[in-house]
């Protein structure tokens, strides 16, 4: 489908637990800005929010996830105060760019992706139906031994018939339908 001039695709990326949101976009550039920066008072200033208000992204997080993201030391009275990222800090940072990177290469590609990488088909017979955690398990069994996979040149080198190969398959919950016999 190609969009019309009045829509587009978009998202908005999010990391959480269970106890709901604990990493967005604002907590991302936050802390990007502190790598910058190394201040919370510059990083704030320099995305218009308050100090307190940046503090509060960055309290808030910690207590969902139980690790500090950054850490802090004081200045004397020429300053030098400053934060610092810590491990975990980058860790959510790297993990939410790199997510966020492969979305929009996904919405920005998305035709080309789907030429050159079309999603794989399974048919197969539903045996078995359990609810889990508010989503339904389905067990099913593959009618053929067979699978065709569709796979970028690229990826196979040095691959010949007769190798065991391990892959993961993309499964969309929007392209589930019931086969016509």
């Amino acid at each position: 489908m190609t969009p019309s001039p009045r829509h587009r695709p978009s998202f908005k990326l999010w990391l959480e637990t269970d106890e709901g949101m604990v990493f967005g976009p604002g907590l991302y550039r936050l802390l990007r800005k502190i790598l910058e920066a190394g201040t919370l008072k510059a990083s704030a200033e320099g995305l218009g929010m308050s100090y307190r208000f940046a503090w509060g992204l960055i309290h808030k997080a910690e207590d969902k996830i139980g690790q500090p993201l950054v850490t802090s030391h004081k200045g004397g009275r020429s300053g030098g105060g400053g934060v610092e990222l810590t491990d975990v800090g980058r860790q959510f940072l790297e993990e939410f760019s790199h997510i966020e990177l492969i979305l929009n290469e996904l919405l920005v590609n998305r035709e080309s992706i789907e030429r050159e990488r079309p999603l794989t088909k399974v048919k197969a017979v539903v045996k078995g139906m359990d609810e889990r955690d508010g989503d339904t398990v389905l067990t099913v069994a593959l009618e053929s031994r067979d699978i065709e996979l569709n796979i970028p040149r690229d990826r196979i080198e040095g691959l010949k018939v007769g190798d065991t190969v391990k892959f993961d398959m993309l499964a969309l919950s929007g392209s589930l339908e019931k086969a016509e016999d």
